[in-house]
């Protein structure tokens, strides 16, 4: 039903990765896909465009309750219809919480490695930013430092930013997992803030388990995510929260606010795609996810044999490829790349948010895989053969 085959031209779309982008070059860089969005979303797009009045609209019901209902069917999660709150995408969401549940000076702990806007709001306001570094498993893999992260939680931690299914490694966190943290957080009355913007995308094999959902969670974590991801529609700019908390969601409410954001009137075609998408199509995401676990079993085809090594993603459409015997720093990482057509996210993007001042070895590079077949098999082509000269 869906053509994941195709690919959208984005070079004349304003497409933030193809910007200033060379014809030679193919960017997986930023975590958006090349597919077109489903054609459901596109036809509602239509009808609305064509009703030829654009004026200020609000959430109703419906659009709640699509939300909540996705969520049941998908995950298993109850959400109380009062919980929900209508949000401007995760990001922004996970700031204002952050700035709701803190002051300037309270201590805010992130795991690492992590997307660069994570890592950097944790230190905004007058935060202080604090770092727990993820373990190395004996496959290569990645869990929690449970014996740092306590540490963290005894200096006086008062929120904690999880992102969960994890970003870039691609780790779904196991029950145990999550069971093991939230001891801790419970004992130490930490609150979560828990990004799960990839839950939607979860590959054959694993089960996301959402932290709210855990005894005792439900009013320790603020839960926010997304059908950006899952639907293509990063440029939307809507997402949803969760929070139980009655005085602590009207908080977020106040300091989105304060922000700039009205919880509940989202831009007109960002609501209308968003809905739209939770209602019609969920056949839409089982495609997808059948078709980015080909993906990773091409990408991963393509790295055997190398000196390079990367551990199969459970979750979206990310590698996170370790690339630390070549030994090139950063611009050699990057002209490396560039020789085998493909531009990527060097691995310093997701320890540090001063991305731009560090010029030192590579250790990882990050690739968005979420393309047809034959674009992202003529790009790990191409890269197998660079790395073979090393």
């Amino acid at each position: 039903m869906y053509n994941f085959d195709y690919a959208v031209p984005r070079r004349n779309l304003n497409a933030c990765k193809y910007l200033n982008v060379g014809d030679d070059l193919l960017p997986m860089s930023i975590a958006d896909m090349e597919f077109a969005a489903p054609e459901e979303v596109q036809q509602a797009l239509h009808r609305r465009v064509d009703a030829a009045n654009y004026g200020y609209t609000m959430m109703v019901e419906e659009d709640y309750n699509a939300v909540i209902d996705w969520c049941r069917k998908r995950h298993g999660s109850e959400i109380p219809y009062d919980h929900l709150l209508a949000t401007p995408g995760v990001l922004n969401t996970m700031r204002c919480s952050m700035y709701a549940l803190t002051q300037a000076g309270d201590r805010v702990l992130v795991v690492r490695p992590l997307h660069t806007p994570s890592i950097r709001s944790a230190s905004m306001q007058g935060r202080i930013g604090c770092v727990s570094d993820l373990l190395r498993t004996a496959d290569g893999n990645y869990t929690f430092d449970f014996e740092d992260i306590e540490q963290h939680f005894k200096s006086g931690v008062k929120v904690m930013m999880l992102c969960s299914p994890h970003n870039p490694t691609g780790r779904v966190w196991t029950r145990n997992e999550l069971e093991t943290l939230s001891s801790l957080v419970i004992k130490y009355s930490v609150t979560v803030i828990s990004d799960e913007i990839h839950r939607d995308l979860i590959l054959p094999g694993n089960t996301h388990i959402v932290l709210a959902d855990l005894p005792d969670m439900q009013e320790r974590v603020i839960t926010v995510f997304s059908g950006s991801k899952t639907f293509n529609l990063g440029g939307c700019h809507i997402g949803s929260a969760v929070i139980a908390d009655s005085k602590l969601r009207q908080r977020v409410r106040e300091k989105l606010y304060e922000f700039g954001h009205e919880c509940g009137r989202p831009p007109l075609f960002s609501l209308i795609a968003q809905t739209t998408a939770y209602r019609q199509c969920g056949a839409y995401a089982d495609g997808l996810i059948a078709y980015l676990d080909k993906n990773v079993d091409l990408a991963m085809e393509y790295l055997q044999d190398l000196p390079v090594f990367a551990v199969r993603p459970q979750a979206s459409f990310l590698l996170w490829v370790d690339c630390s015997q070549l030994k090139l720093n950063t611009e050699e990482l990057t002209a490396m790349l560039a020789r085998a057509g493909i531009i990527a996210d060097p691995g310093h993007y997701y320890d540090t948010s001063d991305i731009h001042n560090y010029h030192g070895l590579q250790h990882h590079f990050r690739l968005a895989i979420g393309m047809p077949r034959k674009m992202l098999e003529t790009a790990m082509s191409k890269l197998r053969r660079e790395l073979q000269r090393f």
